[in-house]
């Protein structure tokens, strides 16, 4: 574990002691839309995922294991314990595997399947132009791995018969198929070729050289498995193919009557072999980079003969067609435990697809051994989330002035059909008590944000500018511009009018910050009045000092490098500062800092130092880690008098941790896991 430190968040000028707390991830907490429980809540949103399945607390039932890709620095794996009901779609989500090597290691692609016949899933995972493969050396409940090898190879036969060793290659983007092709009993690999749009059979001599499973030993044996080939002006492919350039003697099909020597270019696929006929040989199906369909290729030959006779390009044309903007993944597992592999299909993008109704669940209703695919739902888990598509970020509000603290919580936006996103914010109103929080969906566009023209990426700081008593709210956007809100309110729920767009400075110049400006109210000087601080994309903070009055703000320039302050990473140019400030033990100043890797950095030395260097004292605080582009809230939701934390991430989604032990998260099929943190006084709908 990195170091912990202590943390205080004050709402007012007494400042209580406390206890030390733990912070515990409780999965529990109620939350409901539309007067549905949602018993996924806190799972922390799903966009872009790939899927497989895994024991992964030694049960003997099948967990998954879902690896999200979503942005340059997503790469994050959400796991849901099964719990054991059959025929249902029972799961619940576990933090208990975060920091099990490799998980949080992982990128690119990674998937799941037992290559040594012990009955536990291995990962296969993209590493430099190839993959990499890590041993399941689980024992009883403790799940582990262990690298087998950082890049496997290949034995290249070329037309001549010559042979050469290389990494076996796969891209970053394609997803290769891992499976049994020649039904020997060791995985295969098929993969697209370097430079072409053919699909190259890498044979697994692991059986006929040691008579076991249980080795990574690959050869091409056949550079145009299924003597098919993509088309250059469309997804579909051109079947009967030439392929004179082949390695002599090509196993898993042969056509002699075949010549040619085309290469294509080759941008990017997903390729998934199944069996879709119940003849005992393997289909396959194909995702395309640029395209919302899946592509069907049916089998007409052996197992040991492979030639593909039939696409079909609206899969499944039997039901309703994979419609899924963009480039489908395609995954076959069990996922509602019935005995039967079902269909799920989810963009392998990193950007620019559906990210919240990015899963389509197709139900087998066949057998095992001859699928037939029937869509249940485009949602698949994430409709028992808290779903905000691309962006979640928790601020703390008391919309109806019940007492209750709830959530407002922004995004970057929802995707929509023309290609381009809808940015909101989402209210979540507590329903339940002072000591036991329950939420509620209310809405997912809170006083109509998203007809208000300021687009994507909106992010809200509340804080009394106008001196009224009650709260205003100005709004950072894409553009790096501020726009002032009014609380005209004369009841207790906030109504919310538009006073300035492109708020100025004292100077009369429109604040502008970049780009993803990221606001928060703070009198650091003390002297009565709000300041502003605002994160932005490069990963500084921004200082503007209020030199107006409690009624009129007057925003004067400061510092574009508040405290030295930020969150960009040695290997990358862009941090996407999310500043949170709040008060230690001590009752001094100190931050945690979002940032677009997904850390949560933590700042100190804040105290009567606004023009000097800030200190940094946790780059990774609590190990804690959600996905990209986090931002977090704190408060006492629970009522213990300890602060509980509220973490967002760009998969749209939440995590809620707790500051006291109960036994629902006790009665989770893993412990979750637990950080140490000090505690604090609540705080208000504003960072002090």
């Amino acid at each position: 574990m990195h170091r912990i430190f202590s943390l205080l968040l004050v709402a007012s000028l007494s400042v209580p002691t406390h206890a030390q707390l733990e912070l515990h991830y409780d999965p529990t907490i109620p939350v409901e839309r539309l007067n549905t429980n949602l018993d996924l809540a806190w799972a922390g949103g799903l966009n872009f995922v790939q899927l497989s399945d895994i024991d992964l607390n030694g049960d003997g039932l099948k967990d998954l294991f879902l690896f999200d890709r979503i942005g340059n620095l997503g790469n994050k794996v959400v796991t849901l314990l099964n719990t054991g009901a059959p025929g249902v779609l029972g799961y619940q989500p576990t933090r208990a595997y975060d920091h099990v090597y490799p998980l949080d290691q992982l990128h690119d692609w990674a998937i799941l399947r037992d290559y040594n016949c012990d009955g536990k899933e291995d990962i296969f995972s993209y590493s430099q132009a190839g993959f990499a493969v890590y041993k399941n050396t689980s024992a009883g409940e403790d799940l582990s791995f262990e690298q087998v090898t950082f890049r496997v190879n290949s034995n290249y036969i070329s037309p001549s018969g010559a042979g050469s060793y290389a990494n076996l290659f796969v891209s970053q983007v394609d997803l290769p198929g891992i499976e049994d092709v020649d039904g020997d009993g060791d995985l295969d690999i098929l993969t697209f070729s370097l430079l072409g749009s053919y699909l190259e059979y890498h044979k697994n001599l692991s059986m006929e050289t040691y008579g076991t499973c249980d080795s990574l030993n690959f050869e091409l044996r056949n550079k145009c498995w299924g003597y098919f080939a993509e088309n250059f002006g469309d997804n579909s492919v051109t079947l009967n193919v030439p392929c004179n350039f082949n390695v002599p003697a090509p196993e898993i099909g042969t056509n002699p009557e075949l010549d040619g020597d085309d290469e294509r270019a080759h941008a990017g696929s997903s390729v998934c072999p199944i069996d879709l006929d119940g003849d005992g040989d393997k289909d396959l199906l194909l995702g395309d980079i640029s395209y919302n369909n899946v592509v069907a290729l049916t089998n007409g030959g052996t197992v040991m003969s492979a030639i593909m006779v039939a696409e079909d390009t609206l899969f499944p044309s039997y039901d309703v067609s994979v419609d899924l903007p963009l480039f489908p993944g395609n995954y076959y597992e069990d996922v509602d435990k019935d005995g039967k592999r079902d269909l799920v299909c989810s963009p392998n993008a990193i950007s620019l697809a559906h990210n919240f109704r990015s899963m389509w669940y197709y139900r087998n209703t066949g057998t095992d051994a001859a699928p037939i695919f029937d869509l249940q739902q485009e949602d698949l888990f994430q409709d028992r989330m808290i779903e905000l598509g691309d962006g979640a970020y928790p601020i703390t509000f008391d919309e109806n002035g019940d007492g209750l603290m709830d959530l407002l919580v922004t995004n970057y936006g929802y995707y929509a059909p023309s290609g381009s996103y809808v940015g909101k914010v989402a209210l979540l109103r507590n329903i339940g008590s002072n000591t036991a929080p329950e939420f509620e969906i209310v809405t997912d566009d809170y006083a109509s944000l998203s007809t208000s023209g300021i687009g994507r990426g909106m992010y809200p700081a509340l804080g009394d500018i106008d001196g009224d008593g009650d709260l205003d709210m100005y709004i950072g956007d894409e553009q790096g511009r501020l726009h002032f809100f009014r609380n005209i309110t004369s009841g207790q729920v906030a109504q919310f009018q538009l006073e300035t767009a492109n708020i100025p400075d004292a100077g009369g110049t429109q604040i502008d910050v970049g780009q993803f400006a990221t606001p928060i109210f703070n009198d650091l000087d003390d002297d009565g009045l709000l300041d502003l601080v605002i994160g932005e994309r490069n990963g500084n903070l921004n200082h503007y000092r209020n030199i107006g009055s409690a009624s009129n703000a007057q925003w004067l320039l400061m510092s574009e490098t508040l405290g030295g302050a930020s969150s960009v990473e040695y290997w990358n140019v862009t941090g996407h500062s999310v500043p949170f400030i709040f008060r230690n033990e001590q009752n001094l100043r100190e931050m945690i800092l979002g940032s677009e890797s997904g850390w949560l950095y933590h700042y100190g030395n804040l105290e009567g130092n606004i023009a000097g260097v800030w200190t940094l004292l946790d780059s990774t605080f609590m190990d804690l880690r959600d996905g990209s582009r986090t931002g977090v809230c704190l408060y006492d939701f629970t009522g213990d008098g300890d602060l509980d934390m509220v973490v967002g991430n760009f998969r749209g989604g939440l995590s809620f941790w707790r500051s006291d032990m109960i036994s629902t998260v006790v009665s989770l099929n893993e412990p979750q896991p637990s950080f140490v943190m000090y505690p604090n006084p609540p705080m208000t709908g504003w960072n002090l």
